[in-house]
């Protein structure tokens, strides 16, 4: 692989030639298939789709730090300093966006590494499908494309909201490639309008692809775990909010709502076994291992990583500063954060104290969009603060607070409803960056500018992908 002329088509063989020769495809754990045998039916190309799924729950992206870890820590959930020492050791360079440090530029460089992989497999699965167009139902094929067109679309988007500057601060600078090619060879670097117009027009045509798709069909399979309908419709809202488009973010963000295939959750549903609320994920993904994972960061056990938690977050400052001392706020209440020796820890991923076998359990979820941020974008993009304010108090009600007065700071409480609807899940840092703010509310650094916000390009992506 060495010769090989950049880090992406690397990552790509990674997955294509790390078993015992060049012609076999890792698409699920303990699962492998010839290449050609694989794309020969249907379900074939469903399991191939499966693989990018699983790709995506690295804990190097999804799996951990693009939700509750790397991510969550630039957004200053937690409490660094008072972590414990090993804890501090890696989080604070973090912390304070230094990526000069290596702990730092190492996780950065697997990030674009294996989101790029996931690409280069939607990539492989959109390369193949045309010429084998006949081993499909027309349900299938409509199904199979549009969640890989919506999967390399979710992915890039989230690579440029990490190594591009905000829509807001754009230049005409190239900083990253938009991959639609299974190919050796280099795809050019993008500038930021090039990346969203890349980006939505891989949306647009998963959309028709996927425009006969429900969600929450009696009887069938979880499409909340795919890349279905309103979590494309979803997307969609997501880049045209981040564009400054708020007319086409609003309008997206109400089909999603008023389509009411996904609703807030109800008052008399039991929070104590739907942690992260997986009834309103519009698109999550489900790893075995994850609860694992964040349990053993965040309730160690003696002597596996430190007497103290790796992250947590002091009292005083979830409780006041984040969560405003509303105590009936069902996203702050025990047992979705718990005190572990005297800390305060957020157990939305963990149901450890749950017996096995209790059913209607929903763990194992990673949540990467959920129905609270189509309110979110909808009250933002609104065209009145009135009708603003009304999506405002939809979701705030339904989490336990009450309703705010009309002539509230409409921007000032959208920002701390995002602090807390995804603490620990990695979009509030996004959220930041998308305003062009100088402060992370929490943040050691007091003046966040480019410097911070975009990530640096790998250097081997510099010296194999010619990118010097």
């Amino acid at each position: 692989m060495k010769n090989y002329k950049n880090i992406v088509y690397a990552a790509m063989s990674m997955l294509l030639w790390s078993t015992s020769c060049n012609d076999w495809l890792d698409v699920q754990p303990k699962t492998e298939l010839k290449e050609s045998e694989l794309f020969s039916t249907e379900q074939g190309f469903k399991e191939a789709l499966t693989g990018v799924y699983v790709s995506m729950t690295n804990g190097t992206t999804y799996g951990r730090e693009l939700t509750f870890g790397m991510l969550s820590v630039m957004a200053s959930d937690y409490s660094v300093n008072s972590s414990s020492e090993q804890a501090v050791l890696s989080l604070k360079a973090i912390e304070e966006y230094d990526y000069t440090k290596n702990q730092v530029k190492g996780i950065i460089d697997q990030v674009w590494l294996n989101q790029y992989n996931s690409i280069a497999l939607t990539n492989n699965i959109l390369g193949s499908i045309e010429a084998k167009r006949s081993v499909f139902s027309d349900q299938g094929y409509n199904l199979v494309k549009g969640e890989a067109l919506a999967l390399r679309a979710f992915v890039h988007f989230d690579l440029m909201r990490m190594f591009a500057p905000a829509y807001i601060t754009k230049d005409n600078a190239k900083y990253m490639p938009y991959v639609t090619r299974y190919t050796r060879e280099n795809t050019p670097l993008s500038t930021v309008d090039e990346l969203v117009e890349y980006i939505l027009n891989d949306i647009k045509e998963a959309e028709m692809l996927l425009k006969d798709d429900v969600v929450n069909k009696l009887g069938t399979a979880d499409r909340k775990i795919r890349m279905n309908r309103l979590a494309v419709k979803g997307l969609k809202a997501r880049v045209l909010l981040y564009i400054g488009n708020h007319a086409g973010a609003y309008q997206a963000a109400k089909e999603v709502i008023d389509a009411r295939q996904v609703v807030l959750r109800p008052e008399s549903q039991e929070i104590n076994l739907d942690r992260s609320i997986h009834s309103e994920h519009l698109f999550s993904l489900f790893s075995d291992g994850f609860e694992e994972r964040v349990t053993k960061l965040v309730t160690p056990e003696s002597g596996t990583l430190a007497s103290v938690p790796y992250y947590f977050t002091d009292e005083d400052k979830l409780r006041t500063r984040i969560f405003e001392n509303v105590a009936t706020d069902i996203r702050f209440k025990v047992p979705v954060f718990q005190m572990y020796r005297g800390l305060l820890t957020p157990h939305k991923f963990m149901y450890v104290d749950i017996p096995v076998g209790t059913p209607n359990v929903n763990r194992q979820y990673i949540p990467l969009m959920r129905l609270g941020e189509m309110y979110l974008i909808a009250a933002e993009a609104a065209p009145t603060k009135d009708e603003g304010v009304a999506l405002l108090n939809a979701l705030c009600t339904n989490r336990g607070m009450l309703a705010f007065a009309n002539d509230i700071d409409l921007v000032e409480k959208i920002k701390q409803e995002y602090r807390k609807e995804f603490f620990s899940e990695g979009q509030t840092f996004y959220y930041y960056k998308r305003l062009g703010a100088k402060k992370v509310d929490d943040s050691p650094v007091n003046d966040m500018s480019n410097a911070q916000y975009v990530f640096p390009m790998p250097e081997n992506e510099k010296i194999y992908g010619g990118r010097n």
